[in-house]
């Protein structure tokens, strides 16, 4: 699986889940995305991303308000999936090295 760039993470779009679901709140989620796009430029311009694969496999989204719908739950998690796959740390690695010394989170 390629890795993800930030211009991936921004241009990701989520449908809505099914009737009678609520999904995830879409503000939680594309908060979190811009600070996972943000981490993504910073890694590929050598900087510590200030995120890493199990920020990403920890996150929790709230529900919409009822009445409301969200982003579509499988769809968001297959994403973070992938996602996370791309961030230091992913596949059980202790982390991606930058000029041979361990990056700093």
């Amino acid at each position: 699986m390629a890795r993800l760039t930030g211009d991936d993470v921004r241009a990701v779009a989520f449908g809505q889940p099914g009737w009678g679901k609520r999904g995830y709140a879409p503000d939680e989620v594309d908060a979190f995305l811009d600070r996972a796009a943000a981490a993504l430029d910073a890694l590929a311009a050598g900087h510590p991303p200030g995120m890493d694969a199990a920020d990403v496999q920890q996150v929790v989204f709230r529900k919409p308000p009822i009445g409301k719908r969200g982003y579509a739950e499988a769809a968001v998690d297959d994403f973070l999936d992938q996602l996370a796959a791309s961030m230091p740390g992913a596949g059980g690695t202790t982390g991606i090295e930058l000029n041979g010394a361990p990056l700093d989170r």
